[in-house]
């Protein structure tokens, strides 16, 4: 077991600690299919608790412990992620209710997962319902065809949501029970912030020693995540007549983006659909009424910018228009210096306050693990670098790859 791997921090200002169990893995449909798949049971159900209704009730009892298993993708990887949450027990006057509990209930919820048939049914029946629900939204319609566009030449990358509702549905019960006795073979890490940091990493060490994870003696970082932009230049319309039509604009990025671009392009983010001040929201939405809602996303690790709108479909042309040009003046410059300024104050503010939520901390821990040249990067102090000329820098390096629309 590598020490590095298990890396509790002391925090003695949350009333709350929260643990983190993470496994890394290529991703592909059929991975990010079983595992969806099976983070669903674990959810339900496990050896500790075996029954449905049962787990959910002795976590409660259990002043309110709350656990989670996700899937997270990072670029041609992903993370499945074993997440917990509960009460400091110096908060607790329970003799009862202590560490050791807590470190082994949480980490036989992680590593023993209950695989039978009706299990596996249970979950499959759960997560086909979620999907058709998903898919009801135009909105992840809309963006789940927008990947599957996008990596039409790579469509193990496409899978946006849980990956596809045929492999889980087909899924055995023994293919399920390969898969997680196999992920515990592949590179992992745990950490956590709790009161008494050393008592607690010395019980999971003991403890996931015990249960046998062999993944978390690899390196869990990695230096090889992003998905390069493919060269689409495409323009794309379905139509299924919705009421309101969704358009989602994709700027690929040229090239590697840095450590820098990062913080640029979360600034841009924010200039553009960050709040009701924002260039996007006021030009599309307040001046013109062509837009429901806006907003945009950074894709780091598959290079991609996006830019997407739920609106009238009689008015995507002119919010195509709006939006075109005004990506086109940040890569020209004609920046706004009060709104730039603004808007690195708000994700500074913002810092601050995500700074007092414990799982803030916990996901920001997970991405500085994972990228290896991360750990030393100063996020805020790279936003307050982003002048016009950086934003303009960055915009001149993207190029709208892909515009999809559904209505």
């Amino acid at each position: 077991m590598n020490e590095e791997n298990i890396s509790i921090q002391s925090n003695q200002k949350f009333t709350s600690g929260n643990l983190g169990l993470f496994v890394r893995l290529p991703l592909t449909k059929h991975n990010m299919s079983m595992a969806s798949l099976l983070c669903r049971m674990q959810m339900n159900e496990s050896e500790l608790f075996p029954d449905p209704g049962l787990q959910q009730v002795e976590l409660q009892q259990r002043y309110s412990f709350q656990f989670e298993a996700v899937v997270q993708l990072f670029g041609k990887e992903m993370v499945i992620s074993y997440l917990a949450n509960f009460v400091e027990p110096q908060e607790i006057l329970d003799p009862d209710y202590n560490y050791r509990q807590i470190a082994e209930t949480f980490a036989g919820l992680a590593t023993r997962p209950l695989i039978t048939p009706s299990s596996v049914q249970l979950a499959q029946r759960q997560l086909e319902e979620e999907y058709q629900e998903l898919m009801a939204e135009p909105s992840n319609a809309a963006l789940s065809a927008f990947f599957n566009n996008w990596y039409a030449d790579q469509p193990d990358y496409a899978a946006s949501f849980i990956g596809t509702i045929e492999d889980i549905t087909k899924a055995t019960s023994q293919e399920v029970r390969c898969f997680a006795d196999a992920i515990k073979t592949q590179a992992s890490c745990v950490f956590g912030h709790v009161y008494d940091a050393r008592q607690v990493k010395r019980l999971l060490q003991k403890k996931l020693q015990e249960e046998g994870w062999p993944g978390l003696a690899l390196d869990f970082g990695s230096r090889d995540l992003l998905i390069s932009a493919p060269d689409l230049r495409i323009e794309k319309t379905d139509e299924q007549g919705k009421q309101q039509a969704q358009l989602f604009l994709g700027y690929a990025y040229k090239g590697q983006p840095s450590l820098q671009d990062l913080a640029t392009a979360t600034v841009l983010r924010q200039y553009l659909t960050g709040d009701q001040s924002s260039r996007l929201f006021s030009k599309v939405r307040e001046e013109n009424g062509a837009a429901y809602a806006v907003e945009s996303n950074w894709y780091a690790d598959n290079a991609l910018f996006l830019v997407n709108a739920g609106l009238d479909p009689d008015k995507l042309d002119l919010a195509r228009q709006i939006i075109g040009k005004e990506m086109q003046m940040v890569a020209d410059g004609r920046i706004d210096p009060g709104l730039l300024k603004q808007s690195r104050q708000a994700l500074a503010n913002r810092h601050l306050l995500n700074q007092d939520h414990a799982s803030w901390l916990l996901a920001k821990d997970l991405r500085y693990k994972l990228h290896a040249d991360y750990e030393d990067f100063d996020m805020m102090a790279a936003v307050s670098r982003v002048t016009s000329g950086r934003l303009a820098d960055f915009a001149q390096k993207l190029y709208l790859n892909e515009s999809y629309v559904l209505k």
